[in-house]
């Protein structure tokens, strides 16, 4: 067989490249080789083929990088929710950045996570509902295997982050300075506040120097801290808003936080003391009776009997015995004898009453009403039974004594007694005092007394008291006292609320008693020179005064404990407008005592600060810890 070879002599411009022919093509088929090559579908399908295996292959190898990332952070979230809430359920009993760090990387480690890629970050003011949160980041780098045929990169990286809210407890304070301006709470020249469990707050700055000591559970500054001159805070936490410094040979000791902080007034809502502050001023005014004028009665040694209003007397030894009735006297002396008037008896005085130096005034159970003053000298005694009275101004003096039965007592005067051991009691029932025409309802000269049983209490002025007198108030809901209460000698309150129109000071010595009572005052509370008190505040279960407050003012005079006054205040001194200052040796402590002031100052003794039962909870606030993120 033979085989037949065509040859070309040579590819002329004329020659056929497309075995067509050997005509030199024309423009419009030079136009057409696009659509003849496309129409040409020898070959296509492998080409397509080989595209669409590359795009396959490409997808399933970005599935499988991706679907091993997707399973690295899921695991990771795992491991850093869990760092998170572990750390901050860590804090809740130690509040410590380094607990912080090192809890969440234990937990971290402890699931394949190696420190290098945990970040633990305390972030403090977080938001509107939560205050401080704890952030935990965790990170890992994932290989790429399939992926790298479409990529030049070897590896991505994985990040997941958890915050969880920080328990937001914090500890109640019981000493808090309110001023946002001026130094808030100042310790000097060795003095002391105890408060191992509670808070000493303020919202500007606490310096301590001199060798001054806080001890407390934690404290808070808005400002600034400051300790110099070797004093020392001890406390869980010192918390500061701006910079704390600790001066040489001075000492910090406890976890320190910075961060931005205030302390509300627990009591600024307080519904009972908002009520209580409408009653400053008020009282109740003495009720003046209206009586016969009625005769005159004057005793004397001779004769030895009389009729006086159809009643005969009878003079035996010093003493006339009339029987028991109704007796309206205008003028009433008894010179230096006794009248003896039994009971049940109607006795009125319309003008005067005189009882002699050494005389008696003796009536029994029955009402007596004297308009007039009543002027007791010279060891005189006026002695009157169970009762409705009606008095006059009553002055007793010269070791003289007044002594009321039971029963409701009205003082168109005041009650002023003089001293030499002159004294005046008075029974359970309901008192209204006027005063003296210049604002005194009440005063005590020294070596005097006066005791008033329990009942209703209202005076229309001023109770001052002198060294070494002793004034006793029975119990009652409210004591209304429209003036100052200036107790200079001892005294002992009964149960309730004192409604003072003015200051409370005593400066010269002596004892203050009182249980369950709050003090409610217009003016200031000022107490020095050796004074001892002992007063505390109602609790959850007494029904009288305001639960757990001792002393609340809104005045702005300074408040001042001071000249060794030796203090048991078990309660809140509540002067959130006042500057609270206590030197010169005083001190104060309490079974509950909580000081909220516009400033304190402590320049002498200690202070013991504890928290009182029904404030713990408007102290301080609390939340559990949770995942937030």
């Amino acid at each position: 067989m033979k085989f037949h070879v065509r040859q070309r002599d040579s590819l002329s411009p004329s020659a056929d490249p497309f075995g067509e022919g050997l005509q030199k093509p024309q423009p419009s088929q030079l136009c057409d080789i696009p659509r003849r090559l496309t129409s040409n579908k020898r070959g296509a399908v492998s080409i397509i083929g080989a595209f669409s295996l590359m795009a396959v292959i490409g997808i399933a190898a970005f599935s499988i990088e991706l679907g091993q990332g997707y399973q690295t952070k899921i695991s990771y979230q795992g491991i850093a929710d869990a760092a998170a809430l572990g750390a901050a359920n860590a804090y809740t009993t130690n509040p410590s950045d380094n607990l912080l760090n090192a809890t969440a990387n234990a937990i971290a480690n402890a699931n394949g996570i190696a420190t290098t890629n945990v970040t633990v970050t305390h972030m403090t003011n977080y938001s509107n509902t939560v205050n401080d949160a704890v952030k935990v980041v965790v990170t890992g780098t994932i290989p790429l295997f399939f992926a790298r045929i479409l990529s030049s990169a070897t590896s991505y990286t994985v990040s997941v982050i958890s915050i969880a809210s920080l328990s937001s407890s914090t500890v109640p304070a019981c000493i808090i300075a309110l001023s946002a301006s001026s130094t808030g709470v100042s310790l000097s020249a060795g003095t002391r506040i105890a408060a191992p469990k509670c808070a000493v707050a303020s919202n500007s700055t606490i310096s301590v120097a001199g060798g001054s000591t806080i001890v407390a559970k934690a404290t808070t500054s808005s400002s600034g801290t400051s300790i110099n001159g070797g004093s020392s805070i001890v406390a869980d936490t010192i918390t500061y808003g701006t910079s704390a410094s600790v001066g040489l040979g001075s000492l910090a000791i406890g976890t320190k936080l910075k961060k931005s902080n205030s302390t509300d007034d627990p009591l600024a809502t307080n519904a009972l003391l908002s009520d209580a502050w409408t009653k400053l001023g008020t009282y109740t005014t003495p009720t003046v009776p209206v009586v016969p004028i009625g005769g005159d009665l004057i005793l004397g040694y001779y004769p030895t009997t009389m009729t006086f209003q159809g009643h005969v007397g009878t003079l035996v030894g010093n003493t006339w015995l009339f029987p028991a009735g109704t007796y309206n006297i205008h003028n009433l002396n008894t010179q230096s004898l006794t009248l003896s008037i039994p009971g049940t008896s109607i006795v009125t005085v319309s003008s005067s009453v005189t009882i002699g130096g050494g005389g008696k005034l003796l009536i029994g159970d029955g009402p007596v009403s004297i308009t007039a003053p009543v002027t007791l000298g010279g060891g005189a005694l006026m002695m009157l039974g169970a009762g409705r009275h009606y008095v006059g101004q009553i002055s007793v003096g010269g070791g003289s004594s007044v002594i009321m039965g039971a029963g409701d007592l009205d003082v168109n005067g005041a009650i002023l007694i003089d001293g030499g051991g002159s004294a005046m009691i008075v029974g359970a029932g309901n008192y209204a005092i006027g005063n003296n025409g210049s604002g005194v309802a009440i005063n005590l000269s020294g070596g005097s007394s006066l005791k008033f049983n329990d009942g209703t209490f209202s005076a229309n002025g001023a109770i001052t008291t002198s060294g070494g007198s002793i004034i006793v108030f029975g119990a009652t809901a409210n004591h209304l006292i429209n003036g100052g209460l200036s107790l200079n000698g001892s005294s002992i309150f009964g149960a309730g609320t004192y409604t003072i129109n003015g200051n409370f000071t005593n400066n010269t010595g002596g004892t203050m008693t009182g249980s369950d009572v709050t003090f409610i005052l217009a003016g200031s509370l000022n107490v020095a020179g050796g004074t001892s008190v002992n007063l505390s505040a109602p609790s959850g279960t007494s029904s009288s005064g305001i639960t757990d407050v001792l002393f609340a003012t809104r005045t702005t005079a300074a408040t001042i404990l001071g000249g060794g006054t030796q203090d048991y205040f078990s309660g809140a001194v509540y002067v959130p407008n006042s500057d609270f200052q206590m030197s010169g040796g005083a001190s104060v402590a309490g079974a509950c005592f909580m000081l909220i002031a516009k400033t304190v100052t402590l320049s002498g003794g200690p202070t013991a600060g504890t928290m009182c039962a029904s404030l713990t909870s408007s102290s301080a606030n609390s939340s559990n810890v949770t995942l937030i993120q």
